[in-house]
């Protein structure tokens, strides 16, 4: 993993690798040609345009557990990470449990409000496609905003207290699940298609 490393906050990003990607491009591109699947929008979502679909748990019928393993692998890899930037062995104590998956895909204009993900302890996003933008655009167009849990303060090298991510798809960010984030619109062609997931931490002896 490539990681974007803010003491005390790690946010990781790294490949896909081909076959999971695949699998998940299918599923998902699969998925968002069902219009009757989109979830409501309610309180407890908050994009603003765009479909949402539940991927897991489901009431499909969806066997997804292929992708929950891996999510929990990924997951388990992003612990191993902060356990060694930290020199803290607590999480080696705990394991990953996936909690939810859905999928979002959004169009020119759309965009998420600035959210955290209350369900979990560990989030993260799949890019699966992601649009052209126009000629013009802002560099922020599209991108992910977190807002990292400090304020500026040159004298202890602390230069942001946010961090921007452009989507590539077959990609995988990582973060903790209590970052305020929020996606930027666009203007351009295409969609940006997300899986995102939360997975929560339990004792590593707990079933």
């Amino acid at each position: 993993m490539k990681v974007a490393y803010f003491q005390p906050t790690v946010i990781a990003v790294d490949n896909v690798p081909p076959v999971e990607f695949s699998k998940i491009f299918n599923m998902v591109e699969n998925l968002h040609g069902h219009p009757e699947l989109k979830e409501p929008i309610g309180p407890l979502i908050n994009i603003r345009g765009g479909q949402q679909i539940q991927v897991y748990p489901n009431k499909i019928e969806l066997d997804v557990q292929w992708l929950v393993q891996w999510i929990e692998t990924a997951c388990q890899g992003y612990m191993e990470l902060i356990a060694q930037q930290s020199g803290t062995d607590d999480l080696r104590l705990c394991k990953a449990v996936v909690a939810s998956i859905w999928t979002t895909r959004q169009g020119p204009g759309d965009y998420q409000e600035m959210h955290t993900h209350p369900v979990g302890h560990i989030s993260g996003n799949i890019y699966v496609s992601a649009p052209q933008l126009d000629d013009g655009s802002n560099p922020s167009d599209g991108q992910i905003l977190f807002r990292l849990p400090q304020t500026r303060d040159v004298t202890r090298f602390m230069m942001s207290d946010n961090w921007k991510y452009t989507p590539e798809p077959g990609t995988i960010i990582v973060f903790p699940s209590h970052l305020p984030h929020t996606v930027y619109p666009w203007k351009g062609i295409g969609h940006r298609t997300v899986l995102s997931f939360d997975a929560r931490l339990v004792p590593k002896d707990e079933r």
